[in-house]
């Protein structure tokens, strides 16, 4: 592909978006394979997250470092600068950091989207797209080192490889489709002898992964780049809650349960009531108006596409007025 990344549909070329909502959505690992390196070249190069990190203008949380499944505490490559009676906090140590990343932590850059303006608009394109939230985080690997240990996240996940390398090795979901109030475990994880799927993602590649699929990575001699583009989803779930919210309206449902209605005769009452309840609001409730009312809520969520500043503003008035 040449040209910028603008779209859902530049994101997953050649897979149409239709087609990859039919058979991969909250259903199975994708892995898009393009043997086309520069792919996201107007997207996203690692010389632009090189500069990035060496300019001073990232500070914790917006780069972070791990290893062995931990994160590093702010205060481990982290430093205040003071410029007069301002304190700047969280600046990195760049000495720090670079000694960590030979030694074979992760670097991560939360967030990059906001920073990195290509990679802003991209996320807003597929958020307006999917109408779920979107997120973006940068990592980069050195080369003979583990990223992070096996977890499955509760989000959707897209991978964009970048530049150098990385191996996936993918593992069966062990809940399908958590939500994001069932984190993964650590503790209760037995990795399988023989993984689900295990690919190499090279430079152009993409790889899709549903929330729930146990994953873990590793790097060959190369470093990896990659960027993961994260959708936490809406849920039947919130939108039930919302439904439920709607209720604080109606009078007979704000009344106190029974006294006692953990107990005997007052917990059977409870039992014979709660129905009597769920279909009193099924009847006051205006099905269009709760959803449209929460329609509006996501949408004012969203943080939208990067936008413009100009400090001329007799001109940027005029743009506005056209």
């Amino acid at each position: 592909m040449s040209g910028p990344i603008l779209t859902f549909a530049d994101l997953l070329a050649p897979i149409s978006p239709e087609t990859f909502l039919e058979q991969s959505w909250e259903q199975q690992p994708l892995h898009i394979r393009r043997r086309e390196s520069g792919f996201y070249e107007e997207l996203l190069t690692h010389r632009d997250v090189e500069e990035a990190i060496v300019s001073g203008g990232l500070r914790y949380p917006s780069i972070q470092l791990a290893k062995d499944g931990r994160f590093f505490t702010a205060e481990s490559f982290t430093r205040n600068i003071r410029s007069g009676d301002d304190v700047f906090s969280g600046i990195p140590n760049l000495d720090r950091v670079g000694a960590e990343y030979r030694s074979g932590a992760t670097i991560s850059l939360p967030g990059f989207h906001r920073a990195w303006r290509p990679l802003g608009a991209l996320a807003a394109a597929v958020e307006e797209q999917l109408d779920h939230v979107v997120h973006t985080n940068v990592y980069i690997t050195p080369g003979n080192a583990a990223g992070f240990s096996a977890h499955y996240d509760t989000h959707e996940v897209f991978v964009l490889q970048i530049a150098g390398s990385k191996r996936w090795r993918i593992e069966k979901p062990p809940l399908s489709l958590p939500h994001r109030g069932q984190p993964f475990d650590p503790r209760s994880h037995r990795s399988s002898a023989a993984p689900l799927l295990q690919v190499d993602l090279a430079p152009g590649d993409l790889l899709y992964l549903p929330r729930g699929f146990v994953h873990e990575t590793t790097t060959s001699d190369s470093f990896s780049l990659h960027v993961t583009l994260g959708v936490t989803v809406y849920t039947w779930l919130e939108l039930l809650a919302e439904w439920i919210q709607s209720g604080r309206h109606n009078p007979s449902l704000r009344r106190a349960l029974p006294p006692g209605f953990t107990r005997g005769n007052a917990k059977q009452l409870l039992d014979d009531q709660l129905p009597l309840i769920i279909a009193e609001l099924q009847r006051v409730t205006d099905y269009g108006r709760l959803v449209d009312g929460f329609a509006h809520r996501v949408r004012s969520a969203r943080a939208g596409a990067p936008v413009d500043f100009s400090t001329n503003v007799l001109a940027t008035n005029r743009t506005r007025s056209r």
